[in-house]
């Protein structure tokens, strides 16, 4: 299969994905939020910076899988070296059929966020340079999703997290909520509605992506160790 392959209902995958990783997903967003609460009482920092936030969050992941169990749930955290960033690697049943999956943490939301539009993996995603040491390695390319996390006003925890695909053939999201609000560290939001959303199809461009604004994403300053 490629990304983009026609026999895959990208609707039925989103909801296949929160199904079975909305959970864990929470239970592992919950341990962060211990991270972003520590990291807001460090002097001087500015829970503003999304890269500086990310990073912390990206260095924090395999400990928090750990505290959350992810393992449990088939989920387990690898360090990739040629994006010099932690991934969540598992497995999917999609429509009878069995896909890899691999996540990636994702700021965004109207705190703003970083501006990546696909995942950080493979030459595509080097787009001026895609000789680099290390991007030979293909990320799994059956499905590619970012965790999309959406902090609260303070910055020190999370308020709404959406699954989104990564690998820039469209923009579907579905949004994810806690099990238990109540016990949450975060703020609670109203549960998602039961489809997809932000099913605007985005035809995916050989050379970078153009912005309203007339800009091109720069890919390696958009590539951030976190996001």
């Amino acid at each position: 299969m490629v990304e983009g392959d026609s026999d895959l209902n990208r609707d039925n995958a989103l909801l296949a994905a929160r199904d079975r990783f909305e959970g864990p997903i929470w239970a592992l967003i919950s341990e962060l939020e211990g991270t972003l609460a520590d990291f807001a009482r460090v002097r001087h920092v500015d829970l503003g910076n999304p890269r500086a936030t990310g990073s912390v969050l990206n260095g924090a992941l395999t400990e928090a899988a750990v505290a959350a169990k992810l393992s449990d749930h088939g989920l387990s955290i690898n360090y990739c070296e040629n994006g010099q960033s932690n991934k969540i690697f598992g497995e999917l049943g999609i429509d009878g059929k069995a896909f890899t999956v691999c996540f990636e943490l994702h700021l965004a939301g109207p705190r703003g966020g970083t501006s990546k539009a696909a995942h950080q993996f493979a030459a595509y995603d080097i787009e001026s340079e895609p000789s680099l040491p290390g991007f030979e390695v293909e990320a799994p390319s059956d499905l590619l999703f970012f965790i999309a996390c959406h902090l609260s006003g303070t910055g020190a925890s999370v308020a709404r997290t959406f699954l989104k695909f990564a690998d820039k053939v469209d923009q579907r999201k579905i949004e994810i909520h806690r099990e238990l609000p109540g016990d949450a560290t975060g703020v609670a939001e109203p549960a998602p509605v039961d489809g997809p959303s932000g099913t605007k199809m985005t035809l995916k461009k050989e050379r970078g992506d153009e912005f309203k604004h007339g800009g091109k994403t720069d890919k390696r300053g958009d590539a951030a160790s976190s996001s």
